[in-house]
């Protein structure tokens, strides 16, 4: 597939850096030299300097033969109009970075058909989605929906408490229908068998019927508890779309921003319904003891600042917060800040990636979420007629290896298979997959795909 790149920013280039890892044709439109020197020295792509909302530019990058055009530049009407010239060359799918709220809140017409843009991504809408999540599922490290919510995956810890320390997969309680469809130990990640023990410290991803979570949570050892005040550190983007959301899920929660900004401070609190917005400074140990904060149920730091981000959220652990998220931009430090004691850390880009991946992959691919630093993804799919993997019992597929099926849905019933399912045409498959077996699944339910 060739693929423009508009930007090459943090999105952009963590875009031609993963696309470019699978051999697409990558082209990369950026008008900054250092950024230009950036992508010449450490990816294996074309760099074409310039802007793109030069039709040269998208010219000289090859835009009347691009099957996708993604602009994710920091001006959000530099990536709409990319995408319109995109349109009018005749590319089939165009992404745009749109972060100001009025252009997504717009009433009076759909701003991505006048735009011509197929998808509109908000890095902080995507982020402040994820958080929302988590509030309402505050036993889990992270929470993610499949199949329009009919199924649900919940990351959670062992804890030192945990019955289910020492224990083989294939001797947990089974009662209620669900997958461990991988577990996170030490920096790896696997897709464990029946065998495999569990150890303290194992963050553990089940997939279950969104409907049947709770009962497997239970089944499994986990609690889940109530969040009623929540503190948000950050009044930016980020944390007034958090807010938004949270108002709107559950009106009696209390939510309390602190933002720096004073300015900023009253604007988000004068467009937010219930929530108290604090102008201060969310580092300073005196606020945040001033503010009770250790009575927080949940507490998440959301500002641009990682350093400020990560601080915020320690002190606030160490208040007595029962539960903290943090925000952080740099990929290449999540090893390290995961053994900081913070329960759950967010990356935009890699939240974004997964957005974008579902308009590259082959097959009917419906979402993609990708985890640990882009080592694994989840891939939500139809299963193709004439499929390899098609009117086959599981056991009978060779699946290939770090790759199994957490959920099956059929007819809007959600099947958690064993090794006795069999797959039928059109069904809408979860699957779980490390980074290095995620083509040969795909080609598993293809309709002309290898056998593996």
């Amino acid at each position: 597939m060739k693929i423009i790149i508009i930007g090459a920013g943090k999105v952009g280039f963590s875009m031609a850096q993963l696309l470019s890892r699978e051999n697409h044709d990558v082209t990369v439109v950026e008008q900054d030299p250092d950024r230009q020197q950036v992508l010449e020295e450490e990816l294996d792509i074309q760099v074409v300097a310039g802007s793109g909302s030069s039709t040269s530019v998208l010219e000289a990058a090859g835009v009347r033969q691009a099957d996708m055009l993604l602009a994710v530049t920091e001006f959000d009407e530099l990536n709409m109009v990319s995408c319109l010239l995109g349109k009018q060359y005749g590319v089939k799918t165009t992404v745009a970075r749109v972060r100001n709220p009025e252009y997504l809140e717009v009433k009076a017409f759909s701003l991505n058909e006048a735009m011509g843009i197929d998808m509109i991504i908000n890095p902080e809408r995507v982020t402040a989605t994820e958080i929302a999540q988590i509030v309402q599922n505050p036993e889990a490290l992270n929470v993610d929906f499949y199949a329009d919510g009919k199924v649900q995956l919940v990351e959670l810890e062992v804890g030192a408490d945990s019955p289910l320390l020492g224990k083989k997969i294939k001797q947990l309680d089974s009662s209620v229908p669900y997958n461990i469809v991988s577990i996170h130990r030490q920096h790896s990640i696997m897709v464990p068998g029946g065998e495999d023990s569990l150890e303290k410290g194992d963050h553990i991803n089940v997939m279950a019927r969104s409907v049947d979570m709770a009962k497997v949570e239970r089944l499994l050892g986990f609690h889940a508890r109530k969040v009623e005040n929540v503190t948000i550190m950050g009044g930016g983007r980020t944390g007034y779309y958090l807010a938004q959301i949270l108002e709107k899920q559950n009106p009696s929660i209390n939510i309390k921003i602190i933002e720096r900004d004073r300015e900023r401070a009253r604007q988000i609190s004068n467009k937010l319904k219930h929530s108290l917005v604090i102008n201060g400074d969310g580092s300073d140990y005196q606020l945040l003891e001033e503010e009770n904060i250790g009575a927080s149920d949940f507490f998440a730091a959301v500002t641009d600042d990682d350093k400020i981000n990560l601080l915020c959220a320690l002190i606030a652990r160490n208040l007595g917060v029962k539960k903290t998220a943090c925000q952080v931009k740099r990929t290449d430090v999540l090893p390290l800040i995961e053994q900081l004691g913070i329960d759950t850390i967010l990356c935009p880009r890699l939240l974004t990636a997964g957005v974008i991946l579902k308009y590259i992959r082959v097959g009917d691919i419906i979402s993609v979420t990708v985890f640990d630093e882009d080592r694994a993804e989840i891939l939500e799919l139809f299963a193709q007629p004439g499929a390899v993997a098609v009117d086959k019992e599981l056991k009978n597929i060779k699946f290939p290896t770090g790759s199994v099926i957490g959920a099956v849905v059929r007819e809007n019933n959600v099947y958690i298979p064993d090794g006795s399912f069999r797959i039928k045409p059109h069904d809408r498959l979860i699957v779980f997959s490390l980074a290095r077996s995620i083509h040969k699944v795909e080609k598993l339910f293809l309709n002309g795909g290898k056998k593996y």
